[in-house]
């Protein structure tokens, strides 16, 4: 999390003239740039970042009938974002996925292919589940655009938040536009799961940029969601959402999210090294102290022994923490702040 938020920062804080920008970044603002014009893109929708990825749609065609159900509903969501619309009646069958999760992806994925079977699954969504799938939901309703899918969009305004209730202001103000369908290439490359993650994982890192730079915390935080749906394992990507939650006031929400990455990831320290930060910064030592325990136990790096001592030291046990800016400096014999705090506790302990 930290590089990637380092980056972000840094991105929106320093305005590098436009000569000086790297050939890559000018191609992606560039790119980017003409997506957010498309004609049929309306101002609070998505960027159809994945549009360009026809040549996945026949993998992920195929992904509909994997044993997975993570896969499945990854793949759904993927071939509702590259809008083709060839796709629809694999989707549907979808509909019967004995998986929510499939089920719900395949019904927001029909409804943004301006699918009509895929309304009974947007109207559930919108009085439930995360907000990020509830903008999608809002904005599949949209792409439908019939007299009883913006009934179900009025209903469903009270009580959201700003995301939701700015994408279904927007959807019943905004004239509805159809976007072409995407074609498949006849001869597509083989991939692998990989490929399709590296590449639409990227773009939603590119397009949160994009809000970033809008200043849309909003919408950057939902393509961040959409990044971990696609990649749960992706620690750094978790906890930029939570840090982008703090900023706007979420406190709640951002320890929620970091729980979130740890159920996803249990077994990874970076994990719970993250919720254990988090409460380090807010001077919750007793809260912080289990996920950065955990963390050491699971053998994180030497900044989570760090954490950890400091937080074992605030916690009034200093012995503990000597005990493991020890066991840091056996593992880093040159680190000269597990040198310094083994000599300074050494010297408390001793003078007690």
């Amino acid at each position: 999390m930290r590089l990637r938020l380092i980056i972000l920062i840094m991105c929106a804080c320093v305005c590098a003239r436009a000569e000086q920008m790297p050939p890559k970044a000018e191609t992606d603002s560039a790119r980017l740039g003409a997506l957010a014009g498309k004609p049929y893109r309306p101002p609070w929708g998505p960027l159809p970042v994945m549009r360009n990825y026809a040549s996945f749609a026949p993998f992920l065609r195929e992904e509909l009938s994997s044993p997975d159900a993570g896969l499945r509903a990854r793949s759904a969501f993927l071939l509702g974002q590259i809008g083709c619309r060839e796709s629809s009646k694999l989707l549907a069958r979808r509909l019967l996925d004995r998986e929510r999760d499939a089920r719900v992806q395949s019904g927001i994925a029909l409804a943004c292919l301006g699918d009509a079977r895929g309304i009974p699954v947007c109207e559930a969504v919108l009085k439930s589940d995360l907000p990020w799938i509830r903008y999608y939901a809002a904005y599949g309703l949209w792409r439908i655009g019939t007299p009883r899918a913006n009934r179900i969009l009025r209903e469903g305004l009270p009580g959201q938040g700003k995301l939701v209730s700015t994408a279904i202001n927007g959807a019943l103000s905004t004239r509805r536009t159809i976007p072409p369908s995407v074609r498949p290439a006849k001869s597509p490359p083989k991939l692998a799961w990989d490929d399709v993650l590296d590449a639409a994982c990227n773009d939603f890192i590119l397009e949160g940029d994009w809000w970033w730079h809008g200043g849309d915390y909003e919408q950057g935080i939902r393509c961040m969601e959409a990044l971990v749906f696609l990649d749960p394992g992706d620690i750094e990507s978790f906890g930029v959402i939570a840090w982008l939650q703090r900023s706007l006031g979420r406190e709640s929400e951002s320890v929620a999210t970091l729980k979130r990455c740890i159920a996803a990831n249990p077994k990874d320290p970076a994990a719970h090294f993250e919720l254990g930060f988090h409460y380090m910064t807010d001077e919750k030592y007793a809260l912080a102290e289990p996920d950065l325990r955990r963390s050491v136990e699971l053998g994180g790096d030497h900044l989570c022994i760090r954490q950890y001592a400091n937080c074992l030291e605030k916690l009034g046990r200093p012995r503990e923490a000597l005990e493991l800016w020890s066991k840091l400096l056996a593992m880093r014999p040159n680190d000269s702040a597990a040198r310094f705090n083994c000599d300074r506790l050494t010297k408390l302990l001793e003078d007690k």
